[in-house]
């Protein structure tokens, strides 16, 4: 009995294909190496400030200038919304932390600064056209009772002051609580 060699034969219309998706697949790889994109959550920022947050986004923005903070998530959408943003599919955690929506302005730093009857966080932004930033802040290290939110630029003139509005609300259910009790 003869031992038959065995045969392979491979067509180049069937090796078409495979050439094909490689060629693709090594564009692709060229073409993501070429045009990379910074994410849009980085690592907390801490410069000058003691309070680190984190950059959530960034970009341009035809709108007066106005600073926002968001509490829970249904005022992050509003806030959002009313702004015309389209933010990144970031997980915004209302329970941990703080929103902060600052329009022609970029938040530089942020601190904590006592005062006889309040807290004052401070928050340093220079002044951009056209520009918006979007931040969060661990909740824990700014949502202090009687805290005041002052925004203020690099020549410490004030550009807004913010009394949060949980803290407006907080006051107004205690002193309705006060006046049923007398």
């Amino acid at each position: 009995m003869k031992k038959r060699g065995k045969f392979f034969v491979v067509e180049a219309r069937r090796l078409i294909p495979l050439l094909f998706l490689l060629v693709l697949l090594i564009g692709l790889t060229v073409y993501d190496n070429f045009f990379r994109v910074e994410p849009t959550v980085g690592l907390p920022e801490e410069e000058h400030g003691n309070l680190a947050f984190t950059t959530t986004d960034w970009g341009l923005l035809t709108s007066p200038t106005a600073f926002n903070l968001v509490a829970d998530y249904d005022e992050w959408i509003r806030v959002s919304q009313e702004l015309g943003l389209t933010l990144p599919d970031y997980p915004f955690n209302a329970e941990k932390e703080l929103a902060v929506f600052a329009v022609n302005s970029e938040i530089q730093s942020m601190d904590v600064v006592p005062k006889l009857e309040e807290v004052e966080i401070k928050v340093r932004v220079e002044p951009k056209e056209n520009y918006y930033h979007v931040i969060t802040v661990d909740r824990q290290a700014v949502d202090l009772e009687d805290a005041v939110w002052k925004f203020v630029d690099n020549q410490d003139r004030v550009l807004s002051r913010i009394v949060p509005f949980w803290q407006t609300e907080q006051e107004n259910d205690d002193e309705e609580e006060e006046e049923v009790l007398k």
